[in-house]
């Protein structure tokens, strides 16, 4: 009996089910997990219900009962049978279970000893790990579509700019190119409207595009060391006639802690800069717009503070996170009439974020905003700063070969155009076979090639010509295209491509390939010569070159010389109290703001001479001189106007 209760102790102790069964399949005993796990109360109820402990069918579709005795038989002939098999609690719950039966001798016979491991936590387990993998899979799936259709959309998008960009390339440089003085001021007018519109459908068209880009992940930041006062002061220039025109107030501010040269991007910033305040003057109809550039220091780390306030209509605070979404705008029964393709916001947010920045706004209600973006602050390098491009115009010898390759008639004739402001007078080939075949007859000095042609392609046709002969190997080939998709860049030079001029043509980014690739002659490029500075006598103000900067515009432009008239009639005596008092950094923002401004309005010797005084100390006259050079250019300026 001792013995007995101590085998009992041990059997019910045991953390898995066991029973035992004799060749009839009656109970003989279990143990306490067994009672547990079928959810019976005794041994007595456990055999009662044997029959009712599994479905009438398993999952393979045979009959529970039958399978049973199988299984039974085979362990008592074998000795040993182990198998999953589908048992119920009797509550009637699925009970998944490990059965092994192994064969006990007993009473000069044999009898089934049952033992039971609990799979439902092992099933579940494995469901969950399918489900994951089946997840897996499918994301995975997911992902290769979606990188596919990122890719198919990138293809699309830098086809469609392409198509785009071709007219419009062809609309805005044939408008350039026939603005000039014979016509009279209706024809100008309309001329200056066509040059508007393709500009503004270029700037939509060059919006999508940064957003494909930034969506796709292939935005790429290009920081350099930069003047951020400079910036700021450009800015200004560009702004303040805008807001003038609305008659709003105009405040600025700029901390002078802030260091001269910082480290970043400087386009994206002015990109972000220009989207906030392009929207604030854009939305305000009374009061004023404020645009500040400050420092500010956020857990440890100091950032530039671009701070950007209106009085307009103001945002509800429930639709503050809208405003940064793609292709959104507000309150269009309030706003109707403001034109725009609300995709400016939602790329500033993610070029801010690009920028491991942040952008905060506070907003009232017809009240009025604030936009504060937060931008990490880098202090740049004097050695490294970014100079500006060849402001002179090149010309090329006379026997200078130049070839443009482009299935396009009328972007053939702008691109000519362009090049004979140069002293260029090139060749054409309208398929990448006929540049090919001119190629091979003649040696040119440069070739313009454009990318996107039916039939071979300006990639294959630059590797074609690459391998005419060894002089071919270093002829300058510049990718002439409207594709300014990321990556388009890399192929080009991929394919042998020596530098790039994106359409539309801008006559800047013409001449700063031209100073790079043009043959050199006593070290230098040949240069238009530009008038000397104090050649024979003439206007203070070119009228043709300011009313050409407000693109014109005679209404504007007369807002431009009133403004001018009103805001820097003080500016000499400012500089000159600046510099008796030491403060160096606002004599030469003064000067800084004086050069653009007098340079937008045509004023070119007064420009000159603020330039120099902004410049640093020695690098022209010296400063007493200079002063006296600003006094007497200034008052000419005044007395014309």
């Amino acid at each position: 009996m001792e013995a007995d209760e101590r085998t009992r102790i041990m059997l019910d102790a045991t953390p898995m089910a066991c029973s035992l069964w004799d060749e009839a399949g009656n109970l003989l005993e279990c143990n306490r997990e067994a009672l547990k796990i079928f959810g019976v109360t005794d041994k007595e109820e456990f055999a009662r219900s044997k029959a009712n402990l599994s479905p009438e069918y398993q999952s393979n579709g045979c009959l529970s009962q039958d399978k049973m005795r199988e299984h039974d038989a085979l362990a008592f002939e074998t000795g040993f049978q182990q198998f999953e098999w589908m048992h119920r609690t009797l509550s009637g719950e699925e009970l998944p279970l490990e059965v092994t039966l192994v064969r006990v001798p007993w009473k000069g016979g044999f009898v089934l000893a049952g033992y039971y491991r609990d799979l439902r936590m092992a099933k579940a387990q494995d469901k969950r790990i399918r489900e994951a993998d089946a997840l897996n899979r499918e994301m995975e799936v997911q992902a290769r579509t979606a990188k596919a259709a990122s890719e198919a959309k990138s293809r699309f998008l830098a086809s469609t700019s392409h198509e785009i960009r071709t007219p419009l390339n062809a609309i805005i440089g044939i408008s350039k190119l026939i603005q000039t003085d014979n016509l009279n001021k209706t024809q100008q007018e309309y001329i200056e409207d066509i040059r508007k519109t393709s500009q503004t459908l270029l700037a939509i068209i060059n919006d999508i595009l940064d957003l494909s880009k930034i969506e796709a992940g292939k935005m790429s930041l290009f920081p350099v060391h930069f003047s951020l006062p400079e910036l700021f002061d450009n800015l200004y220039s560009m702004a303040r006639f805008a807001v003038n025109s609305r008659n709003l107030e105009f405040r600025t501010g700029y901390d002078k802690t802030l260091p001269e040269l910082i480290y970043a991007d400087n386009i994206r910033i002015r990109q972000i800069i220009t989207n906030i305040l392009n929207n604030a003057i854009k939305y305000t109809r009374q009061g004023f717009v404020g645009f500040h550039l400050t420092r500010t220091v956020r857990e440890g780390r100091n950032f530039l503070a671009i701070l950007i306030e209106d009085s307009g209509p103001g945002i509800r605070q429930e639709d503050i996170p809208r405003i940064f979404q793609s292709f959104e705008q507000l309150d269009g029964e309030r706003n109707r009439g403001i034109i725009g393709t609300g995709l400016g916001l939602a790329i500033t947010k993610r070029l801010v974020d690009l920028m491991d920045g942040a952008i905060e706004v506070e907003s009232v209600y017809d009240k009025g905003s604030l936009f504060r973006v937060l931008l990490p602050l880098t202090i740049g390098d004097p050695a490294k700063i970014e100079r500006k491009g060849q402001d002179e115009p090149v010309k090329a010898p006379a026997t200078f070969q130049t070839l443009v390759v482009d299935d396009n008639a009328l972007n053939r004739k702008v691109a000519l155009a362009y090049l004979a402001r140069h002293g260029i007078q090139a060749e054409t080939a309208e398929s990448g076979e006929e540049a090919l075949e001119k190629a091979a007859q003649r040696n040119y000095d440069i070739i313009f090639m454009d990318q996107m042609m039916p039939g071979m392609d300006g990639l294959e046709t630059t590797r074609r010509i690459r391998s005419l002969s060894e002089t071919y190997r270093e002829t300058p080939i510049i990718a002439l295209s409207a594709n300014v998709m990321e990556g388009s860049r890399e192929a080009f030079f991929k394919a042998g491509m020596n530098d790039f001029l994106p359409k539309p043509i801008e006559g800047r980014e013409l001449n700063r390939v031209l100073s790079r690739w043009l043959p050199m002659q006593d070290g230098a490029a040949v240069r238009f010569p530009l008038p000397a500075k104090n050649q024979s006598p003439k206007p203070s103000i070119d009228r043709e070159l300011g009313l050409k900067n407000a693109a014109g515009d005679e209404e504007l432009y007369g807002q431009l010389l009133e403004g001018f008239k009103e805001n820097h009639a003080g500016d000499e005596a400012a500089i000159r109290k600046a510099l008796a008092q030491g403060d160096r950094h606002e004599a030469w923002r003064l000067a800084h703001t004086l050069k653009s401004t007098a340079a937008l309005i045509g004023a070119e010797e007064l420009s000159h001479v603020a330039a120099v005084l902004a410049g640093p100390p020695g690098t022209d006259r010296e400063t007493g001189t200079l002063e006296a050079e600003l006094a007497a250019a200034l008052d000419a300026v005044l007395g014309e106007l």
